[in-house]
């Protein structure tokens, strides 16, 4: 018996030195050339001043916050994201300048192919010798099943190819999953193609089409020195975000159908969850690599925002000049950002090889993801040289230095004693002070005159997403009772929030005090038995 369970113990340290020697021995996975393009078009503001006039008031380019946001001793995450906002709030465009636009004869495909072939190019390989190709297309010309394969025949490939999709954060779970593939040994060489086509995504009048870009980005991805490549990654689920932004079937101005994006009732969450998220992942990825953040020379993130790299650099606690920020030029370009802002640093020699860099993307009702490397002897595509042409002349920058953001004569402490002042109101009277409060706010956040605006008017011509969650907040604060997004858009108007926030503070004031319940009205005493 003993010699059996000795020869059983041979035969299980023998089986457990294979597995370490395997795990050991696993191939270093990592970039092996990098390549991204961008169309020729450039679009600036003016565009929409040309084109749409309307909707952008002598009254918005002046806007301006009711207050200033000063940031607590530990803020939370939406104090980060609001206190970030700050030196854009006075410009209309909130931070937009310029961004790479497809032209009408233009494909989403040949912009993807541009930047494979590119990638190829760099890594000195034949379409034959690539194993897989994995493609990540958001918003492309052409929706349906099997847009990877056929981009995969138009590029020569011989090997799979297959889609994949994960909103902002596409480009590292490709590849992370082409990471996987390698070291199991299944693939070799692996084709990472992302494009984002945000300028087709949104109707042009909708003030989200200001932030929008387009490009396309690839990868060659395989085995890599010892100690380079991907040391750490860590993806996490952003499903608290759904809604955020809503996908319709609509029509182009060509009169052809294509899914189109609007801004959501669930927006404000993703300013709610950003610092919190980019904190969570970036931590775990670090822990997973085994290095601090000190010891990152680069962060390359995802800028959907003209904002979000000063939230990151907060969040996080890093200097703002290690966050990699290329909004200004490209605006919104989604999943392109992980490449983009490698070969942008790489090119301008801000990362060198062996130099680690974090990289982070958060993608709206997906997943958020974030990958540790060593920057590795990664070959970059030749400039392009394509000759750049503007749509319209660039339009000046507002900022903060540019225009007033300095505060109103309303104070906190004034507003707060203000706030106790209508509490303290008979329900009747509370209704009008009320309406009162939100048309001050929106006055002196649109730069209005009061006799400019009335209960009747809808709350979502004179917000964008921005601003309301700006007043969101505000009177959260203010009133302590939850607001949805959805009382700022659709056919709210100023006296729907009015009345909403008075049978909100009715309810709390007769679960505090029975006493008042005379006073209300049937519609409040139904919603008090439902509580």
């Amino acid at each position: 018996m003993v010699g059996l369970v000795g020869h059983f113990l041979r035969i299980l340290f023998k089986k457990s030195s294979i597995i370490e020697i395997s795990v050991m021995t696993m191939p270093s996975v990592g970039i092996r050339s990098l390549a991204v393009s961008f169309p020729s078009t450039i679009r600036t503001n003016q565009y929409w001043l040309d084109k749409f006039p309307d909707l952008v008031s002598p009254g918005q380019q002046s806007t301006r916050l009711p207050q200033p946001l000063e940031l607590s001793e530990n803020p939370s995450g939406l104090e980060i994201w609001l206190q970030a906002i700050v030196p854009y709030w006075a410009d209309p465009f909130r931070g937009s300048v310029a961004r790479r636009v497809l032209s009408q004869q233009e494909t989403s495909q040949a912009l993807e192919a541009q930047a494979a072939q590119a990638a190829l190019q760099a890594a000195e390989l034949q379409p034959e010798q690539i194993d897989l190709a994995i493609v990540a297309s958001l918003f492309p010309d052409e929706v349906g099943p099997g847009t990877a394969a056929r981009l995969a025949q138009s590029l020569g490939l011989i090997c799979p190819a297959w889609n994949l999709e994960s909103t902002c954060a596409s480009a590292l779970v490709a590849l992370q999953t082409a990471q996987s593939l390698i070291q199991t040994g299944i693939y070799r060489n692996i084709l990472i193609i992302v494009s984002h086509i945000g300028s087709r995504s949104v109707n042009d009048r909708d003030t989200l089409a200001w932030s929008m870009g387009d490009g396309a980005g690839a990868w060659v991805v395989g085995p890599v020195a010892p100690s380079q490549g991907i040391l750490g990654t860590h993806i996490l689920s952003t499903a608290t975000t759904a809604g955020a932004y809503v996908h319709e079937w609509g029509m182009d101005e060509q009169g052809q159908p294509r899914i189109q994006t609007r801004t959501g009732n669930n927006v404000s969450r993703l300013a709610e969850t950003a610092a919190e998220t980019m904190q969570q992942c970036c931590q775990a990825a670090l822990a997973a690599a085994g290095v601090g953040l000190e010891e990152i020379q680069l962060f390359a993130i995802n800028t959907p925002t003209a904002w979000y790299a000063e939230v990151f650099a907060q969040a996080l606690g890093v200097e703002i000049d290690r966050v990699m920020n290329l909004y200004p030029d490209y605006g919104n370009i989604g999943p392109v950002f992980p490449m983009a802002n490698l070969d942008h640093a790489a090119q301008a020699g801000k990362i060198r090889e062996n130099d680690l860099v974090l990289i982070y993307a958060n993608g709206a009702g997906a997943t958020a993801a974030a990958t540790v490397m060593r920057w590795g002897a990664v070959a970059l595509a030749a400039e392009s040289g394509q000759e750049v042409t503007r749509e319209c002349p660039p339009t000046p920058i507002l900022s903060a230095t540019s225009t007033s953001t300095a505060s109103t004569s309303t104070t906190s402490t004034d507003r707060s004693d203000r706030v106790a002042i209508l509490l303290s109101l008979s329900l009747a009277d509370r209704a009008s002070a009320i309406t009162i409060y939100l048309i001050e706010w929106l006055t002196q956040a649109r730069q209005l005159s009061p006799d400019q605006l009335n209960g009747t008017i809808l709350l979502s011509t004179l917000l964008d997403s921005l601003m309301a969650i700006v007043l969101r907040s505000q009177l959260e604060t203010d009133f302590q009772v939850r607001v949805p997004m959805e009382k700022f858009f659709g056919e709210q108007t100023i006296d729907h929030l009015s009345q909403y926030l008075m049978d909100q503070l009715s309810i709390v004031e007769l679960i505090k005090n029975p006493a008042i319940q005379p006073e209300l009205s049937q519609a409040d005493d139904r919603e008090v038995m439902i509580l």
